[in-house]
């Protein structure tokens, strides 16, 4: 029971950095996506002098904002956005839940006690999971936060 709990506990910190580092990045796109959109597909932005010396550069960003306000309703990334925030939330609650049974763990709490308590928060892993479908995958970030979790456990030996 303490190495399942404690292999839990760690999955459960990766996963937490994991959807806050994702959910963090799809932000910065979205926003960054939105601010190009409004830039390029501003009709006061063409008439700046300067785009008359490059026509085909305005032309090309011309194409790239037409792209973009068609693709950016079809990414939905404010949903997947949401998700993700919902995501670590579910994370850093199973984590939190964990790490207290690991101090009940640690002080003596009954072995029975314990294993219910850890049948409960894997129930809640369920749920999270549930939240994962058809979210993006990034198994370098995976091993980015599970390297972090490791460090700060103190067993990263590299």
């Amino acid at each position: 029971m303490r190495k399942a709990l404690w292999y839990s506990m760690l999955d459960a910190d990766m996963n937490t950095r994991y959807w806050s580092y994702l959910s963090r990045r799809y932000y910065s796109l979205d926003k960054y996506s939105k601010i190009f959109l409004a830039l390029t597909s501003s009709g006061t932005v063409a008439s700046w002098g300067f785009w008359s010396d490059i026509p085909i550069l305005w032309k090309i960003f011309s194409g790239l904002s037409a792209l973009l306000a068609i693709a950016l309703p079809l990414l939905n990334w404010p949903r997947m956005i949401s998700n993700m925030g919902i995501l670590k939330q579910y994370w850093t609650e199973i984590k939190t839940d964990y790490e207290i049974t690991w101090i009940a763990l640690e002080k003596g709490k009954p072995e029975d006690e314990i294993e219910k308590e850890y049948k409960k928060t894997k129930q809640k892993e369920v749920k999270a999971s549930q939240k994962e479908t058809n979210l993006p995958h990034d198994k370098k970030l995976l091993w980015k936060c599970r390297n972090e979790v490791l460090e700060s456990r103190g067993l990263n030996k590299s």
